[in-house]
Protein backbone atom coordinates (compact mmCIF):
# COMPACT_ATOMS: atom_id res chain seq x y z
CA UNK A 1 0.00 0.00 0.00
CA UNK A 2 1.42 3.39 -0.95
CA UNK A 3 0.49 7.00 -0.39
CA UNK A 4 -1.23 8.82 -3.23
CA UNK A 5 0.28 12.23 -3.91
CA UNK A 6 -1.36 15.15 -5.64
CA UNK A 7 0.38 16.76 -8.58
CA UNK A 8 1.76 19.50 -6.28
CA UNK A 9 3.05 17.09 -3.64
CA UNK A 10 4.64 14.88 -6.32
CA UNK A 11 6.49 17.91 -7.71
CA UNK A 12 7.76 18.84 -4.22
CA UNK A 13 9.24 15.36 -3.83
CA UNK A 14 10.66 15.47 -7.36
CA UNK A 15 12.48 18.75 -6.56
CA UNK A 16 14.28 17.19 -3.57
CA UNK A 17 17.88 16.06 -3.82
CA UNK A 18 19.40 13.29 -1.74
CA UNK A 19 20.62 14.68 1.56
CA UNK A 20 21.54 13.25 4.95
CA UNK A 21 18.55 14.99 6.56
CA UNK A 22 15.38 16.36 4.98
CA UNK A 23 13.02 18.47 7.05
CA UNK A 24 9.37 19.16 6.14
CA UNK A 25 7.99 22.20 7.96
CA UNK A 26 4.19 22.37 8.04
CA UNK A 27 4.00 18.67 7.25
CA UNK A 28 0.25 18.33 7.84
CA UNK A 29 -0.54 14.68 6.90
CA UNK A 30 3.13 13.75 6.37
CA UNK A 31 2.71 12.45 2.82
CA UNK A 32 5.77 14.30 1.50
CA UNK A 33 8.28 13.25 4.18
CA UNK A 34 6.99 9.65 4.20
CA UNK A 35 7.45 9.45 0.42
CA UNK A 36 10.93 10.99 0.74
CA UNK A 37 11.83 8.39 3.37
CA UNK A 38 10.46 5.51 1.28
CA UNK A 39 12.44 6.69 -1.77
CA UNK A 40 15.62 6.71 0.31
CA UNK A 41 16.36 10.37 -0.40
CA UNK A 42 17.55 10.88 3.20
CA UNK A 43 18.86 8.87 6.13
CA UNK A 44 16.92 11.13 8.50
CA UNK A 45 13.54 12.70 7.86
CA UNK A 46 11.94 15.19 10.23
CA UNK A 47 8.26 16.13 9.89
CA UNK A 48 7.32 19.34 11.72
CA UNK A 49 3.95 20.88 12.44
CA UNK A 50 2.74 23.39 15.01
CA UNK A 51 -0.56 21.60 15.59
CA UNK A 52 -1.08 18.28 17.39
CA UNK A 53 -3.88 17.03 15.11
CA UNK A 54 -1.93 17.15 11.83
CA UNK A 55 1.14 15.70 13.55
CA UNK A 56 -0.95 12.80 14.88
CA UNK A 57 -2.22 12.19 11.32
CA UNK A 58 1.37 12.25 10.09
CA UNK A 59 2.42 9.69 12.70
CA UNK A 60 -0.54 7.46 11.80
CA UNK A 61 0.34 7.68 8.10
CA UNK A 62 3.98 6.87 8.90
CA UNK A 63 2.85 3.75 10.77
CA UNK A 64 0.70 2.72 7.80
CA UNK A 65 2.90 3.67 4.85
CA UNK A 66 6.57 3.81 5.90
CA UNK A 67 8.38 0.98 4.15
CA UNK A 68 12.00 2.10 4.47
CA UNK A 69 13.01 1.02 7.97
CA UNK A 70 16.60 2.17 7.33
CA UNK A 71 15.42 5.78 7.45
CA UNK A 72 15.02 7.54 10.78
CA UNK A 73 11.61 9.25 10.74
CA UNK A 74 10.89 11.77 13.49
CA UNK A 75 8.03 14.18 14.15
CA UNK A 76 8.38 17.47 16.01
CA UNK A 77 5.66 19.69 17.44
CA UNK A 78 7.04 23.21 17.13
CA UNK A 79 6.88 26.48 15.24
CA UNK A 80 9.05 26.51 12.16
CA UNK A 81 12.61 25.34 12.67
CA UNK A 82 12.97 26.27 16.35
CA UNK A 83 13.81 22.72 17.52
CA UNK A 84 16.05 21.76 14.58
CA UNK A 85 19.83 21.37 14.88
CA UNK A 86 21.20 24.28 12.83
CA UNK A 87 24.51 22.54 12.17
CA UNK A 88 23.18 19.47 10.33
CA UNK A 89 23.26 19.78 6.54
CA UNK A 90 19.63 19.53 5.50
CA UNK A 91 17.21 19.87 2.68
CA UNK A 92 14.41 22.03 4.06
CA UNK A 93 10.86 21.98 2.71
CA UNK A 94 8.46 24.76 3.74
CA UNK A 95 5.21 24.67 1.80
CA UNK A 96 1.52 25.31 2.16
CA UNK A 97 1.62 28.46 4.25
CA UNK A 98 1.26 32.15 3.55
CA UNK A 99 3.91 34.80 3.05
CA UNK A 100 3.81 36.20 6.58
CA UNK A 101 4.35 32.87 8.33
CA UNK A 102 6.91 31.66 5.80
CA UNK A 103 8.92 34.87 5.85
CA UNK A 104 9.03 34.67 9.65
CA UNK A 105 10.40 31.11 9.43
CA UNK A 106 13.08 31.90 6.85
CA UNK A 107 14.26 35.27 8.17
CA UNK A 108 17.10 33.47 9.98
CA UNK A 109 17.51 30.65 7.45
CA UNK A 110 21.15 31.56 6.80
CA UNK A 111 21.89 30.46 10.38
CA UNK A 112 21.09 26.90 9.22
CA UNK A 113 23.34 24.57 7.25
CA UNK A 114 20.90 23.93 4.44
CA UNK A 115 21.83 22.28 1.15
CA UNK A 116 18.64 23.48 -0.54
CA UNK A 117 15.19 24.85 0.19
CA UNK A 118 11.88 23.84 -1.39
CA UNK A 119 9.41 26.65 -0.76
CA UNK A 120 5.80 27.28 -1.70
CA UNK A 121 4.26 30.39 -0.21
CA UNK A 122 0.54 30.66 -0.83
CA UNK A 123 0.53 34.46 -1.00
CA UNK A 124 2.69 37.42 -2.05
CA UNK A 125 4.93 35.48 -4.43
CA UNK A 126 6.79 38.54 -5.75
CA UNK A 127 7.50 39.80 -2.23
CA UNK A 128 8.76 36.36 -1.29
CA UNK A 129 11.12 36.22 -4.28
CA UNK A 130 12.47 39.63 -3.24
CA UNK A 131 12.94 38.39 0.33
CA UNK A 132 15.04 35.48 -0.93
CA UNK A 133 17.23 37.94 -2.87
CA UNK A 134 17.66 40.06 0.28
CA UNK A 135 18.77 36.92 2.13
CA UNK A 136 21.31 36.14 -0.65
CA UNK A 137 19.47 32.96 -1.54
CA UNK A 138 19.43 32.03 -5.22
CA UNK A 139 16.34 30.61 -6.91
CA UNK A 140 17.46 27.66 -9.03
CA UNK A 141 13.98 26.52 -10.08
CA UNK A 142 10.55 28.16 -9.96
CA UNK A 143 7.56 26.31 -11.34
CA UNK A 144 3.86 26.97 -11.27
CA UNK A 145 1.60 23.95 -10.83
CA UNK A 146 -2.15 23.81 -11.37
CA UNK A 147 -3.54 21.28 -8.91
CA UNK A 148 -7.20 20.90 -7.93
CA UNK A 149 -8.05 24.12 -9.79
CA UNK A 150 -5.54 26.15 -7.76
CA UNK A 151 -2.18 27.57 -8.87
CA UNK A 152 0.83 26.85 -6.66
CA UNK A 153 4.33 28.29 -6.94
CA UNK A 154 7.14 25.89 -6.07
CA UNK A 155 10.57 27.39 -5.58
CA UNK A 156 13.87 25.56 -5.18
CA UNK A 157 16.60 27.75 -3.74
CA UNK A 158 20.22 27.49 -2.60
CA UNK A 159 22.94 29.69 -1.17
CA UNK A 160 24.41 32.10 -3.71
Amino acid sequence: MSIKLSKRLSKIVEMCEPCDTIIDVGTDHGKVPITIANLGLAKNVIAIDNKKGPLAACEENANLYMTNRDCSFKTLLCNGLEKVDKTVESGIIITGIGYDAMSEIIKDINDYNFKYLILSPHTKINEFVNLLKELNIDIVDHVEILDCKKNYHLIKAKHI
